[in-house]
Protein backbone atom coordinates (compact mmCIF):
# COMPACT_ATOMS: atom_id res chain seq x y z
CA UNK A 1 0.00 0.00 0.00
CA UNK A 2 1.21 3.17 -1.09
CA UNK A 3 -0.21 5.89 1.79
CA UNK A 4 -0.88 9.19 -0.65
CA UNK A 5 -3.66 11.67 -0.48
CA UNK A 6 -4.44 14.67 -2.85
CA UNK A 7 -6.09 15.78 -5.70
CA UNK A 8 -2.80 15.48 -8.12
CA UNK A 9 -3.40 11.31 -7.21
CA UNK A 10 -5.48 8.58 -8.23
CA UNK A 11 -7.96 5.91 -7.21
CA UNK A 12 -5.17 3.39 -8.80
CA UNK A 13 -2.02 4.92 -6.99
CA UNK A 14 -2.68 2.85 -3.64
CA UNK A 15 -1.33 -0.33 -5.03
CA UNK A 16 2.20 -0.81 -6.75
CA UNK A 17 0.96 -2.60 -9.51
CA UNK A 18 4.26 -4.02 -11.04
CA UNK A 19 3.30 -6.50 -8.17
CA UNK A 20 0.16 -7.80 -10.15
CA UNK A 21 0.76 -11.39 -11.84
CA UNK A 22 -1.64 -11.07 -14.03
CA UNK A 23 -2.87 -14.32 -12.89
CA UNK A 24 -6.51 -13.20 -13.06
CA UNK A 25 -7.84 -14.43 -9.77
CA UNK A 26 -9.59 -11.17 -8.98
CA UNK A 27 -11.83 -11.80 -11.93
CA UNK A 28 -12.47 -15.38 -12.15
CA UNK A 29 -14.03 -15.63 -8.56
CA UNK A 30 -16.29 -12.62 -9.26
CA UNK A 31 -20.07 -13.64 -8.97
CA UNK A 32 -21.27 -11.09 -11.41
CA UNK A 33 -19.28 -11.75 -14.72
CA UNK A 34 -18.09 -15.08 -15.91
CA UNK A 35 -14.48 -15.03 -16.87
CA UNK A 36 -12.31 -17.63 -18.20
CA UNK A 37 -8.54 -17.42 -16.80
CA UNK A 38 -8.06 -15.92 -20.70
CA UNK A 39 -10.59 -14.14 -20.43
CA UNK A 40 -10.10 -12.66 -16.64
CA UNK A 41 -5.90 -12.19 -17.91
CA UNK A 42 -7.06 -9.94 -20.57
CA UNK A 43 -9.53 -7.88 -18.84
CA UNK A 44 -6.78 -7.48 -16.32
CA UNK A 45 -4.21 -6.09 -19.38
CA UNK A 46 -6.60 -3.87 -20.35
CA UNK A 47 -7.56 -2.45 -17.13
CA UNK A 48 -3.56 -1.92 -15.78
CA UNK A 49 -3.42 0.06 -19.55
CA UNK A 50 -6.16 1.75 -19.09
CA UNK A 51 -8.17 0.60 -22.61
CA UNK A 52 -11.77 -0.51 -23.28
CA UNK A 53 -12.34 -4.18 -22.19
CA UNK A 54 -14.90 -6.29 -23.15
CA UNK A 55 -16.60 -7.02 -20.62
CA UNK A 56 -15.70 -5.55 -16.74
CA UNK A 57 -16.76 -1.60 -17.58
CA UNK A 58 -19.99 -2.88 -19.19
CA UNK A 59 -20.67 -4.90 -16.90
CA UNK A 60 -19.24 -4.80 -13.38
CA UNK A 61 -21.40 -4.01 -9.95
CA UNK A 62 -18.66 -2.26 -9.08
CA UNK A 63 -18.62 -4.00 -5.40
CA UNK A 64 -15.70 -4.85 -3.33
CA UNK A 65 -15.25 -8.54 -3.92
CA UNK A 66 -12.27 -8.60 -6.07
CA UNK A 67 -10.63 -6.83 -4.07
CA UNK A 68 -10.84 -10.00 -1.64
CA UNK A 69 -9.80 -12.70 -4.08
CA UNK A 70 -6.63 -10.41 -5.42
CA UNK A 71 -3.53 -13.11 -3.90
CA UNK A 72 -1.12 -10.32 -3.59
CA UNK A 73 -3.13 -7.77 -1.91
CA UNK A 74 -3.98 -5.52 -4.47
CA UNK A 75 -6.98 -3.40 -4.95
CA UNK A 76 -8.83 -4.31 -8.19
CA UNK A 77 -11.56 -2.60 -7.24
CA UNK A 78 -9.87 0.85 -7.37
CA UNK A 79 -8.01 0.03 -11.06
CA UNK A 80 -12.26 -0.38 -12.01
CA UNK A 81 -13.17 2.42 -10.92
CA UNK A 82 -10.13 4.36 -12.37
CA UNK A 83 -11.46 3.06 -15.68
CA UNK A 84 -15.00 3.37 -15.23
CA UNK A 85 -14.00 7.39 -14.35
CA UNK A 86 -11.95 7.75 -17.67
CA UNK A 87 -14.49 6.17 -20.11
CA UNK A 88 -17.70 7.90 -18.99
CA UNK A 89 -19.15 10.93 -20.92
CA UNK A 90 -19.15 14.33 -19.73
CA UNK A 91 -22.58 14.55 -19.64
CA UNK A 92 -23.18 11.76 -17.01
CA UNK A 93 -20.65 13.48 -14.74
CA UNK A 94 -23.20 16.80 -14.56
CA UNK A 95 -25.51 14.92 -12.68
CA UNK A 96 -23.53 12.68 -10.62
CA UNK A 97 -22.50 16.24 -8.23
CA UNK A 98 -25.78 16.29 -7.34
CA UNK A 99 -25.37 13.31 -5.05
CA UNK A 100 -22.33 14.32 -3.43
CA UNK A 101 -23.01 16.09 -0.03
CA UNK A 102 -20.80 19.62 0.01
CA UNK A 103 -21.60 19.92 -3.41
CA UNK A 104 -23.81 22.77 -4.54
CA UNK A 105 -26.82 22.33 -4.59
CA UNK A 106 -27.12 18.53 -3.47
CA UNK A 107 -29.49 15.55 -3.06
CA UNK A 108 -28.67 15.56 0.78
CA UNK A 109 -29.17 19.16 1.73
CA UNK A 110 -32.91 18.96 -0.57
CA UNK A 111 -33.64 16.53 2.01
CA UNK A 112 -32.41 17.93 5.23
CA UNK A 113 -34.54 21.26 3.91
CA UNK A 114 -37.62 19.32 3.81
CA UNK A 115 -36.91 18.20 7.91
CA UNK A 116 -39.62 20.16 10.20
CA UNK A 117 -38.15 22.32 12.70
CA UNK A 118 -38.28 20.08 15.51
CA UNK A 119 -35.78 17.72 13.06
CA UNK A 120 -33.64 20.93 12.01
CA UNK A 121 -32.82 21.80 15.82
CA UNK A 122 -31.47 18.48 16.34
CA UNK A 123 -29.53 18.24 13.13
CA UNK A 124 -28.10 21.78 14.36
CA UNK A 125 -27.46 20.13 17.58
CA UNK A 126 -25.53 17.52 16.08
CA UNK A 127 -23.15 19.87 14.45
CA UNK A 128 -21.99 20.96 17.70
CA UNK A 129 -18.41 19.28 18.64
CA UNK A 130 -19.75 16.98 22.00
CA UNK A 131 -18.29 17.06 25.24
CA UNK A 132 -15.52 14.69 25.98
CA UNK A 133 -16.83 10.98 25.79
CA UNK A 134 -15.21 7.22 25.58
CA UNK A 135 -18.21 6.73 22.67
CA UNK A 136 -19.69 8.45 20.40
CA UNK A 137 -22.50 8.16 17.20
CA UNK A 138 -21.53 9.42 14.19
CA UNK A 139 -24.44 9.80 12.12
CA UNK A 140 -23.90 10.11 8.29
CA UNK A 141 -25.79 11.62 5.38
CA UNK A 142 -29.06 9.05 5.03
CA UNK A 143 -28.36 8.72 8.75
CA UNK A 144 -29.91 12.10 9.41
CA UNK A 145 -33.03 11.74 7.37
CA UNK A 146 -33.76 9.37 10.93
CA UNK A 147 -32.57 11.74 12.90
CA UNK A 148 -35.47 12.18 14.83
CA UNK A 149 -35.98 8.59 15.89
CA UNK A 150 -32.02 8.29 16.97
CA UNK A 151 -32.08 11.47 19.22
CA UNK A 152 -34.95 10.05 20.56
CA UNK A 153 -33.63 6.65 20.83
CA UNK A 154 -33.82 4.84 23.90
CA UNK A 155 -31.48 2.28 22.79
CA UNK A 156 -28.57 4.76 21.72
CA UNK A 157 -29.44 7.33 24.14
CA UNK A 158 -26.07 7.32 26.18
CA UNK A 159 -24.30 7.57 23.30
CA UNK A 160 -23.86 11.41 22.48
CA UNK A 161 -24.46 11.74 18.50
CA UNK A 162 -22.53 13.86 16.34
CA UNK A 163 -23.08 14.60 12.47
CA UNK A 164 -23.12 18.01 11.28
CA UNK A 165 -25.03 18.71 8.16
CA UNK A 166 -21.86 19.14 5.95
CA UNK A 167 -19.70 16.36 6.49
CA UNK A 168 -19.62 13.05 5.35
CA UNK A 169 -17.37 9.67 5.21
CA UNK A 170 -16.87 10.61 1.53
CA UNK A 171 -18.36 7.62 0.22
CA UNK A 172 -20.63 8.78 -3.07
CA UNK A 173 -17.74 11.20 -3.90
CA UNK A 174 -15.89 7.99 -3.97
CA UNK A 175 -18.02 5.33 -5.17
CA UNK A 176 -19.49 7.71 -8.11
CA UNK A 177 -16.30 9.36 -9.17
CA UNK A 178 -14.30 12.28 -8.46
CA UNK A 179 -11.26 11.65 -6.21
CA UNK A 180 -10.91 15.55 -6.05
CA UNK A 181 -13.97 16.25 -4.59
CA UNK A 182 -13.58 13.07 -2.19
CA UNK A 183 -10.10 14.54 -1.30
CA UNK A 184 -12.22 17.73 -0.60
CA UNK A 185 -14.58 16.10 2.04
CA UNK A 186 -12.39 13.81 3.68
CA UNK A 187 -10.02 15.99 4.77
CA UNK A 188 -12.71 18.70 6.01
CA UNK A 189 -14.43 15.54 8.02
CA UNK A 190 -10.71 14.56 9.14
CA UNK A 191 -10.40 17.74 10.50
CA UNK A 192 -13.53 18.41 12.47
CA UNK A 193 -12.76 14.24 13.89
CA UNK A 194 -9.36 15.46 15.12
CA UNK A 195 -11.40 17.99 17.45
CA UNK A 196 -13.01 15.14 19.35
CA UNK A 197 -11.85 14.23 22.70
CA UNK A 198 -12.79 10.51 22.36
CA UNK A 199 -12.09 6.87 22.61
CA UNK A 200 -14.39 5.28 19.98
CA UNK A 201 -16.65 6.60 17.09
CA UNK A 202 -19.77 4.00 16.44
CA UNK A 203 -21.09 4.86 13.25
CA UNK A 204 -24.51 4.30 12.33
CA UNK A 205 -24.26 3.46 8.94
CA UNK A 206 -22.28 0.63 7.60
CA UNK A 207 -21.18 2.83 4.90
CA UNK A 208 -19.32 4.85 7.03
CA UNK A 209 -18.02 2.45 8.79
CA UNK A 210 -16.21 0.87 5.91
CA UNK A 211 -15.00 3.92 4.60
CA UNK A 212 -13.76 5.24 7.27
CA UNK A 213 -12.35 2.06 8.79
CA UNK A 214 -11.02 0.59 5.98
CA UNK A 215 -10.98 2.61 2.70
CA UNK A 216 -9.36 5.99 4.70
CA UNK A 217 -6.11 4.17 5.69
CA UNK A 218 -5.45 1.74 3.04
CA UNK A 219 -6.08 4.09 0.10
CA UNK A 220 -6.09 7.75 1.13
CA UNK A 221 -3.23 6.34 3.67
CA UNK A 222 -5.04 8.44 6.75
CA UNK A 223 -5.74 6.72 9.64
CA UNK A 224 -8.46 8.88 12.24
CA UNK A 225 -6.64 8.56 16.48
CA UNK A 226 -9.57 6.32 17.44
CA UNK A 227 -11.07 3.33 17.55
CA UNK A 228 -14.36 3.03 14.90
CA UNK A 229 -16.77 0.03 15.44
CA UNK A 230 -20.14 -0.35 13.65
CA UNK A 231 -23.74 0.61 15.63
CA UNK A 232 -24.51 -3.37 14.70
CA UNK A 233 -21.10 -3.97 16.81
CA UNK A 234 -22.10 -1.67 19.41
CA UNK A 235 -25.34 -2.80 20.21
CA UNK A 236 -24.18 -6.37 20.33
CA UNK A 237 -21.67 -5.72 23.00
CA UNK A 238 -23.99 -3.89 25.03
CA UNK A 239 -26.62 -7.02 24.97
CA UNK A 240 -23.66 -9.42 25.81
CA UNK A 241 -23.24 -7.30 28.71
CA UNK A 242 -26.88 -7.46 29.99
CA UNK A 243 -27.00 -3.90 29.26
CA UNK A 244 -29.68 -4.09 26.33
CA UNK A 245 -32.14 -6.59 26.50
CA UNK A 246 -34.78 -7.82 23.89
CA UNK A 247 -38.35 -6.65 24.42
CA UNK A 248 -40.22 -6.99 21.33
CA UNK A 249 -38.60 -9.84 18.67
CA UNK A 250 -38.76 -9.98 15.22
CA UNK A 251 -40.37 -12.73 14.32
CA UNK A 252 -40.10 -12.73 10.99
CA UNK A 253 -38.20 -15.50 8.35
CA UNK A 254 -35.96 -13.07 6.18
CA UNK A 255 -33.36 -13.93 3.17
CA UNK A 256 -30.23 -11.87 4.38
CA UNK A 257 -28.90 -9.39 1.63
CA UNK A 258 -25.18 -8.03 3.08
CA UNK A 259 -24.36 -5.03 1.63
CA UNK A 260 -20.95 -4.66 -0.76
CA UNK A 261 -18.38 -3.98 1.26
CA UNK A 262 -19.07 -7.11 3.50
CA UNK A 263 -16.04 -8.66 2.15
CA UNK A 264 -14.22 -5.47 3.35
CA UNK A 265 -15.05 -5.75 6.54
CA UNK A 266 -14.36 -9.37 6.80
CA UNK A 267 -15.47 -11.90 8.92
CA UNK A 268 -16.12 -10.24 12.06
CA UNK A 269 -19.47 -7.74 10.42
CA UNK A 270 -20.91 -10.50 8.93
CA UNK A 271 -20.87 -12.25 12.15
CA UNK A 272 -21.97 -9.61 14.19
CA UNK A 273 -25.10 -9.01 12.20
CA UNK A 274 -25.99 -12.83 12.05
CA UNK A 275 -25.77 -12.75 15.98
CA UNK A 276 -28.17 -9.92 16.11
CA UNK A 277 -30.49 -10.63 13.83
CA UNK A 278 -30.94 -14.04 15.92
CA UNK A 279 -30.60 -13.03 19.07
CA UNK A 280 -33.65 -10.32 18.16
CA UNK A 281 -35.81 -13.62 16.61
CA UNK A 282 -34.96 -13.16 12.83
CA UNK A 283 -35.49 -16.65 11.18
CA UNK A 284 -32.23 -16.29 8.65
CA UNK A 285 -32.38 -17.77 5.24
CA UNK A 286 -29.02 -17.57 3.53
CA UNK A 287 -29.41 -16.28 -0.70
CA UNK A 288 -27.05 -18.88 -2.99
CA UNK A 289 -24.38 -15.61 -2.99
CA UNK A 290 -23.27 -14.39 0.56
CA UNK A 291 -19.99 -13.66 1.91
CA UNK A 292 -17.20 -12.86 -0.08
CA UNK A 293 -19.12 -13.81 -3.11
CA UNK A 294 -22.24 -11.75 -2.17
CA UNK A 295 -24.06 -9.62 -4.62
CA UNK A 296 -24.76 -6.11 -4.11
CA UNK A 297 -27.81 -4.22 -4.44
CA UNK A 298 -26.38 -2.77 -7.85
CA UNK A 299 -26.82 0.96 -7.23
CA UNK A 300 -22.88 1.73 -7.14
CA UNK A 301 -22.95 0.32 -10.57
CA UNK A 302 -24.80 3.46 -11.49
CA UNK A 303 -21.37 5.24 -11.37
CA UNK A 304 -20.70 3.56 -15.25
CA UNK A 305 -23.01 5.34 -17.37
CA UNK A 306 -26.06 6.18 -14.39
CA UNK A 307 -28.04 3.68 -17.17
CA UNK A 308 -30.69 2.30 -14.26
CA UNK A 309 -32.48 -0.06 -16.69
CA UNK A 310 -28.90 -1.26 -17.54
CA UNK A 311 -27.01 -1.80 -14.20
CA UNK A 312 -29.20 -1.26 -11.40
CA UNK A 313 -32.40 -3.08 -12.12
CA UNK A 314 -30.58 -6.26 -13.29
CA UNK A 315 -28.63 -6.54 -10.41
CA UNK A 316 -31.68 -6.34 -8.14
CA UNK A 317 -33.51 -9.10 -10.04
CA UNK A 318 -30.67 -11.37 -9.42
CA UNK A 319 -31.47 -10.76 -5.91
CA UNK A 320 -34.67 -10.30 -5.74
CA UNK A 321 -34.70 -13.76 -7.35
CA UNK A 322 -32.67 -15.42 -4.88
CA UNK A 323 -34.65 -13.98 -2.31
CA UNK A 324 -37.75 -16.06 -3.09
CA UNK A 325 -35.71 -18.93 -3.79
CA UNK A 326 -35.35 -18.87 -0.54
CA UNK A 327 -38.86 -19.30 0.85
CA UNK A 328 -38.42 -16.26 3.27
CA UNK A 329 -41.25 -14.08 3.68
CA UNK A 330 -39.36 -10.96 3.61
CA UNK A 331 -35.04 -9.73 2.70
CA UNK A 332 -33.01 -7.94 5.93
CA UNK A 333 -31.01 -5.21 4.79
CA UNK A 334 -28.61 -3.62 6.96
CA UNK A 335 -27.01 -0.48 4.59
CA UNK A 336 -29.69 2.59 4.53
CA UNK A 337 -28.73 2.61 1.11
CA UNK A 338 -29.17 -0.60 0.37
CA UNK A 339 -32.45 -0.23 1.33
CA UNK A 340 -33.47 3.20 0.04
CA UNK A 341 -32.49 2.11 -3.28
CA UNK A 342 -34.21 -1.65 -3.26
CA UNK A 343 -37.31 -0.12 -1.58
CA UNK A 344 -38.20 1.41 -4.68
CA UNK A 345 -38.54 -1.64 -6.72
CA UNK A 346 -39.76 -4.13 -4.28
CA UNK A 347 -43.17 -3.69 -4.89
CA UNK A 348 -42.57 -4.32 -8.24
CA UNK A 349 -41.02 -7.66 -7.49
CA UNK A 350 -43.23 -8.49 -4.46
CA UNK A 351 -40.43 -8.70 -1.72
CA UNK A 352 -41.46 -6.87 1.95
CA UNK A 353 -38.45 -5.45 3.02
CA UNK A 354 -36.42 -4.78 6.84
CA UNK A 355 -34.93 -2.34 7.19
CA UNK A 356 -32.44 -3.54 10.11
CA UNK A 357 -30.74 -0.65 11.45
CA UNK A 358 -34.57 0.33 12.46
CA UNK A 359 -36.01 -3.23 13.08
CA UNK A 360 -32.99 -3.93 15.67
CA UNK A 361 -33.57 -0.72 17.52
CA UNK A 362 -37.67 -1.86 17.92
CA UNK A 363 -36.17 -4.97 19.13
CA UNK A 364 -34.55 -3.45 21.87
CA UNK A 365 -37.05 -1.10 22.94
CA UNK A 366 -37.35 2.13 20.41
CA UNK A 367 -40.34 2.91 18.77
CA UNK A 368 -39.58 4.51 15.11
CA UNK A 369 -41.82 7.31 14.14
CA UNK A 370 -40.31 8.18 10.86
CA UNK A 371 -39.04 5.26 9.58
CA UNK A 372 -36.88 5.71 6.64
CA UNK A 373 -39.18 4.20 3.65
CA UNK A 374 -41.69 7.43 4.60
CA UNK A 375 -38.62 9.78 2.86
CA UNK A 376 -39.08 7.62 -0.82
CA UNK A 377 -41.48 9.84 -1.62
CA UNK A 378 -38.88 12.83 -1.05
CA UNK A 379 -36.31 11.02 -2.57
CA UNK A 380 -37.75 10.37 -6.02
CA UNK A 381 -39.20 14.00 -6.48
CA UNK A 382 -35.63 16.15 -5.38
CA UNK A 383 -34.40 13.52 -8.01
CA UNK A 384 -37.29 14.46 -10.42
CA UNK A 385 -37.25 18.22 -9.97
CA UNK A 386 -32.93 18.47 -10.09
CA UNK A 387 -31.41 15.49 -11.90
CA UNK A 388 -32.45 17.10 -15.61
CA UNK A 389 -31.60 20.55 -15.08
CA UNK A 390 -28.28 19.76 -13.38
CA UNK A 391 -27.32 17.58 -16.24
CA UNK A 392 -27.67 20.90 -18.74
CA UNK A 393 -26.26 23.36 -16.36
CA UNK A 394 -23.76 21.75 -14.06
CA UNK A 395 -19.41 22.99 -14.25
CA UNK A 396 -17.65 19.93 -13.90
CA UNK A 397 -14.42 21.27 -14.85
CA UNK A 398 -12.84 21.23 -11.32
CA UNK A 399 -13.94 18.55 -9.61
Amino acid sequence: MIPFGGKNMSYKDCCDWSSCKHCGECLMKCPVIDFSREEAIDEINHLLAGSPTKKILSNCTLCFNCNHYCPQDLRPYELILENVINQRKRWISNCIPYFLNGMQPNFFQDQYDRLDNIELDILKQWAKIPPPSDDILWVGCIGRLSCLDIEQSIVLKDLPKYGPMDLCCGELHYRFGSWTAYTEMIEKTIAQFERLHIKRMVCYCGSCYNLLSKTMPNVYGKKLPFELISMYQWILEKAEQGILKVKHPIKKRAAIHESCYVSELESDYRQTLYQLYQMIGIDIYEMEHTGDHNISCGLASAARDLNILKSVLPAQLKRFQEAKATSADHMALNCPGCYLSMAMTAPVFRMNLLNMSEEILVAFGDTIQKPLSSRIFSIIKAFMMRTSYLIRQFDTQNW
